[in-house]
């Protein structure tokens, strides 16, 4: 019994150590651990959000044409899509594959309409801003923020934000982003804990 209590405790250190989204195998199945020290969602609620994202991704790859370019980004149970498809059918059926998940509470669908899906240099101007934006939140100077509690998702050069803050670090952050090269709006989407 001591010889097994010694394992689960030090398997217990190890998924604790590892860093944030690293599989880890535990008894034959496959267990991502998550670093969940500073967020403020419960770590269930973490994970579950991490298995509607990839659940939400999944089916619209079954769903959809080739002719869109969707992210998903799942917090507390609110998914965000956002991105571009060519035709309403595909919108429509983007929303209800989301909504129809097994812990969605609501579905935030800003996927924009286009005549063509954008090519390669929006994308990773796209990808330039979300990283300008999140180095932005470190300089946030208010009590007990912490920037990585902000989820960042940028497309068509629009930021929106996911996270449970406060009203004043909300503004903060939104003060930090709106102002950057390239950003043409910001959408908060925040959980408000005040």
């Amino acid at each position: 019994m001591m010889k097994r209590t010694n394992q689960l405790a030090i398997l217990l250190l190890a998924v604790l150590l590892t860093p944030a989204c690293v599989p880890v195998m535990v008894g034959g199945a496959l267990v991502t651990a998550v670093n969940v020290a500073h967020d403020r969602r419960s770590s269930g609620q973490v994970m579950d959000d991490k298995i509607i994202t990839v659940s939400v991704k999944n089916e619209l790859r079954k769903s959809l044409t080739d002719d869109s370019r969707i992210k998903v980004k799942s917090y507390n149970g609110v998914v965000l899509l956002a991105g571009e498809v060519t035709n309403q059918q595909d919108r429509v059926i983007a929303e209800d594959s989301a909504a129809i998940k097994e812990g969605v509470m609501k579905v935030v669908n800003e996927l924009k309409l286009v005549d063509e899906v954008s090519m390669l240099g929006r994308r990773t101007k796209d990808k330039y801003i979300s990283t300008k934006a999140k180095g932005s939140l470190l300089n946030i100077d208010i009590e007990g923020f912490d920037a990585t509690r902000v989820s960042v998702t940028t497309a068509n050069h629009e930021v929106f934000l996911m996270g449970l803050v406060t009203r004043e670090e909300a503004h903060a952050v939104v003060e930090r982003i709106r102002n950057l090269k390239h950003v043409k709006r910001v959408v908060k989407i925040f959980e408000y804990m005040d």
